[in-house]
């Protein structure tokens, strides 16, 4: 089995080495890593000149889809490993990749947990059950960051800590976004899901996720109305087609923090929430312009 490990990156040359550090100081190593990079990225190019063993692939279009594409294109592993520049992997990553999908035949997807530090210090959270779950009416539940308890199957898995079959894996075109392009592992999960594939989540398979600041304008902690169209776009649209129409009822009716409803925006109104009324109108936004072109299903790539 050969398992190649791709990393987009973009503009933040100390954290990829680091990652790249951990990557090729593996129990069972990669039979290949693959750095990609915008062309534009002079200081990472630069910086990737003194590392030996690892291809570096060049894009000229924007957005991590196209990074992975790129990369997937000139990629030979039967398990293609993903993982973020500013993530640091346990040197038994590969292996446990190995283990699992070899003795797991209807697998087609494998992650874990992302611990997140802040500046270097673990971030303080409470732990939970609940990870990777898609409701009935179309809300994504994550906490990929949060998993505790065993090896279970789950509807999504996280971009930082994720592997999956090359033959069941494939990309989504046509979503929105210039950087991270939120949600698009969601499209990865429903076409999985479609195909009768089968995703594991085990949060004992960890990587230290050092969180750095985003270089394409679309910010961990904030998110201006753009952000948040793109966001209710990209969602609306990688969800099966029976999710979408209780998605809009939901997104328009109810919603959460990242798509505010009408009950949420009362809610935000009585607890002076500003920044999640400003939310509603760019979600709506999105999730309509989703709806718009909905009979025309989604694209994928595959490799």
């Amino acid at each position: 089995m050969k398992i190649s490990l791709i990393i987009p990156s973009y503009q933040r040359p100390d954290s990829l080495l680091v990652c790249l550090g951990s990557a090729q100081s593996q129990s069972r190593a990669f039979n290949e890593i693959i750095v990609a990079l915008r062309d534009s990225d002079l200081k990472s190019r630069d910086a990737l000149g003194k590392v030996s063993g690892v291809r570096i692939v060049l894009v000229h279009e924007p957005g991590v889809l196209a990074a992975m594409s790129a990369a997937l294109r000139t990629s030979v592993g039967d398990i293609v490993a993903f993982t973020d520049d500013d993530a640091i992997l346990s040197p038994t990553h590969a292996e446990t990749l190995e283990r699992e999908f070899s003795s797991d035949r209807r697998l087609s997807g494998f992650g874990g947990r992302d611990c997140i530090f802040d500046n270097g210090v673990p971030r303080e959270t409470s732990l939970t059950f609940d990870v990777g779950r898609r409701t009935i009416y179309g809300r994504i539940i994550g906490n990929h960051h949060r998993g505790a308890g065993a090896i279970r199957e789950v509807s999504s898995l996280k971009g930082v800590n994720a592997a999956y079959r090359r033959s069941t894996f494939a990309l989504p075109r046509g979503l929105m976004g210039e950087g991270a392009q939120p949600h698009f592992e969601i499209a990865i999960a429903t076409r999985i899901a479609d195909i009768g594939g089968v995703l594991k989540y085990d949060p004992h398979f960890t990587v230290e996720h050092h969180v750095a600041l985003r270089t394409s304008g679309a910010m961990r902690s904030a998110t201006t109305p753009r952000d948040v169209e793109i966001s209710a776009f990209n969602l609306q649209r990688s969800l099966a087609r029976g999710y979408q129409f209780r998605r809009m009822l939901y997104v328009l009716l109810v919603g959460d923090r990242e798509s505010p409803g009408i009950s949420r925006v009362l809610l935000a109104l009585f607890r002076l929430e500003r920044s999640v009324v400003t939310s509603m109108i760019p979600a709506w936004r999105g999730t309509w312009r989703a709806l718009r072109v909905s009979s025309e299903p989604l694209q994928f790539e595959t490799f």
